[in-house]
């Protein structure tokens, strides 16, 4: 069950030009995260701006964690791209800063025991909740997708190198770093890779045009695919219903992308 709680800032430091890892001490949150879950972040004290913002959890660290210094610890990796974005990078070692948290459903794990491949795909911050996912695979491969406009946008890159990946693909849009263009027709360019008759598990996390791109380019029903979809948030427990994304299922097909997701089944999603 989410909370609304208040966590202590360890350290908030600019690790690329317009990139910032927060790091926060809330152990009732990090206890109960999953890969692709979310919190709730109040931005500012003084109500500007007043709605809080939704960032993906980068990393959680339970109390049970092998690393005691690490306990309870939340990351927490965002862009300076607006007045809420902004006001975060002031926070200071000490503050406090209030959450909700965990939200949203997290990626499903394949089971166990499971050899099969896996593929994630993403792009910018995009790449944080596909980082945490890859510490908790087990596949026999792991193949990495990441993307950026710029060499300046491509994260996580190290997590991927000294984890589990055995191969890691880099695109930017600008040539500044690995081949020029974009993520998913890089992706596409690899696909001989991939046994499309045999099962495969494929993550994506970025914007829907990178979504939709690779919705409409996997072909094999062997390949289970889940998207963990962007959406602006107003309240991010399901409330204002301003998340919304039209989806396959007969019964509810508009279905919120904090409550329901934001982890969906890629060949659910209706593309208008």
């Amino acid at each position: 069950m989410p909370i609304q709680t208040d966590g202590i800032i360890l350290s908030n430091r600019r690790i690329k030009p317009l990139y910032f890892l927060l790091e926060i001490d809330c152990p009732q949150i990090a206890a109960e995260t999953k890969p692709g879950q979310f919190v709730m972040l109040r931005t500012s004290e003084d109500g500007r701006p007043l709605l809080r913002r939704p960032f993906s959890i980068y990393r959680s660290y339970p109390d049970h964690h092998h690393e005691k210094r690490k306990r309870g610890h939340l990351l927490i990796l965002y862009k300076m791209v607006g007045q809420g974005t902004r006001k975060m990078t002031a926070f200071k070692k000490g503050e406090r800063v209030n959450l909700i948290g965990p939200l949203g459903n997290g990626f499903a794990l394949p089971p166990l025991p499971s050899s099969a491949p896996a593929i994630l795909i993403g792009g910018g911050v995009g790449m944080a909740s596909l980082s945490s996912l890859s510490e908790t695979l087990r596949p026999g491969e792991l193949s990495v997708f990441i993307g950026g406009k710029t060499k300046d946008d491509i994260l996580c890159e190290n997590d991927f190198r000294g984890g589990k990946a055995s191969k890691v693909f880099i695109a930017t849009e600008d040539g500044s770093r690995g081949r020029k263009g974009m993520v998913v027709p890089l992706f596409f360019s690899e696909m001989k890779r991939f046994d499309q008759n045999e099962s495969c598990y494929v993550f994506i996390c970025g914007p829907d045009p990178m979504v939709k791109a690779l919705s409409r380019g996997i072909k094999s029903e062997k390949w289970i695919i889940q998207a963990s979809m962007e959406a602006r948030m107003g309240c991010g427990i399901g409330a204002c219903w301003g998340c919304v994304i039209k989806t396959t299922d007969p019964q509810t097909p508009y279905q919120r992308v904090c409550h329901t997701g934001p982890i969906f089944n890629l060949r659910e999603i209706e593309w208008e």
